[in-house]
């Protein structure tokens, strides 16, 4: 089996091509919209959820079979019809283009898989059993959903605003790290949850500045 790198790749505007329109597409479309890429579905049917989305002009539709060269300029495809005959095209196609290709269930024949993805905010926390159990990471996810709340979101965002502060004020390596530490190690979740963000934010710089 594959050993797959953990990447978070950006996929806004990029174009992005779903050939299939069930069940499993639909999950893979979802995910994609998310991350605001620009979304082509190519199948002859659609399931009610897609077909809602296509309706909307959320994503585009074009109504028949795949064929040769409906990758043209996309940056990634998946694809996720029950015909391995047509997956295994739309692989070849990818390969010999050069864009990203997911075949869903056929890990030997992706260039990237799709983890199980919390998130919270701007923080992203993939879960990957490397293709071999979906359904693992699943639950590994739903996991930690339960441990990993909302107030994450929050604390991301607030140490993202004061990382200038963070930068200037203290020199790289260890002691930049050690500040930032005390941030994240201090009782600001509990702040969070208690208080809201902007109180956090001034507890999260008292922190962040205090001297041991």
């Amino acid at each position: 089996m594959k050993t797959y790198t953990i990447c978070l790749v950006g996929l806004r505007s990029h174009q992005a091509i779903v050939v299939g329109g069930g069940g499993v597409a639909a999950r893979k479309v979802e995910g994609l919209l998310a991350a605001e890429a620009q979304v082509t579905v190519i199948s002859p049917v659609l399931a009610p959820e897609l077909q809602a989305l296509a309706e909307a002009g959320k994503v585009r539709h074009t109504r028949r079979a795949y064929r040769e060269g409906d990758l043209d300029g996309a940056f990634l495809a998946i694809a996720a019809t029950d015909d391995v005959a047509v997956n295994r095209a739309v692989w070849a196609e990818a390969v010999r283009r050069g864009c990203l290709v997911n075949v869903v269930d056929d890990p030997a024949h992706s260039t990237f898989i799709l983890p199980a993805i919390l998130q919270r905010g701007e923080m992203s926390i993939a879960v990957s059993t490397g293709g071999g159990s979906p359904a693992l990471a699943r639950r590994l996810r739903e996991r930690l959903e339960k441990t990993i709340g909302p107030e994450y979101g929050t604390l991301t965002a607030i140490l993202a605003e004061l990382r200038p502060e963070l930068m200037a004020g203290f020199p790289p390596g260890e002691a930049r790290l050690q500040a930032a530490l005390r941030v994240v190690d201090s009782d600001i979740l509990r702040v969070i949850q208690t208080h809201g963000k902007d109180a956090a934010l001034t507890y999260a710089r008292e922190q962040l500045h205090r001297q041991n």
